[in-house]
């Protein structure tokens, strides 16, 4: 089974661009966790990330709006990293978003300000906590359980809407946790 990391991320926030949990941490095929990942591990998959964003063509080749779009987003494993050096988290958590749509503790506030760095940068995110669901789909673009994400910008705005959490921090936590969440309902449950 393929595992994506989305988002997330995103984890988040390698959230759903085709990359493995083994690349990130320079394993491969297990499951591999760490007491905490530092910059360096996250750095380390940088180059296994290049090219693998998956986007769909018209049937002449030509790019899609999609596809276009997508070349203009920020490099998530560079924003990963950066935000990482404010907002340290372990790849549990991420490995934990990826597979079942949450974190493991829901009370530390770094992993949510993490996110919310993450999302911010990439443009998903306004400073002023408003989301982007267009911008979603072209950062999280790509496959979940081998299957194509077709409507992420529709569940994107799902998700964004009645987001009206006071703390940036935990609005955006809990806009990339109802996204990951649909991904799994509609990519994984199915």
């Amino acid at each position: 089974m393929s595992r994506v990391v989305s988002v997330t991320l995103l984890a988040l926030l390698a959230l759903s661009v085709g990359l493995s949990v083994g690349a990130s941490t320079g394993t491969s095929g297990s499951s591999a966790t760490t007491s905490g990942t530092t910059s360096n591990d996250l750095s380390r998959s940088t180059d296994d990330v290049k090219g693998k964003l998956i986007t769909p063509a018209d049937d002449q080749g030509n790019m899609t709006s999609s596809e276009e779009r997508a070349l203009d987003v920020p490099d998530l494993m560079a924003v990963m990293v950066e935000c990482n050096d404010s907002f340290r988290i372990e790849m549990g958590y991420l490995e934990s978003l990826n597979e079942s749509g949450s974190f493991p503790d829901e009370i530390d506030r770094t992993p949510k300000c993490y996110v919310r760095c993450v999302l911010e940068k990439t443009g998903v995110a306004s400073e002023d906590g408003l989301f982007d669901p267009a911008q979603a789909a072209a950062v999280f673009a790509g496959e979940r359980n081998g299957v194509l994400m077709t409507n992420l910008e529709d569940l994107a705005s799902r998700c964004a809407a009645d987001r009206n959490e006071k703390c940036k921090c935990e609005r955006s936590y809990n806009f990339i946790k109802c996204l990951m969440e649909a991904e799994i309902k509609e990519y994984v449950s199915n």
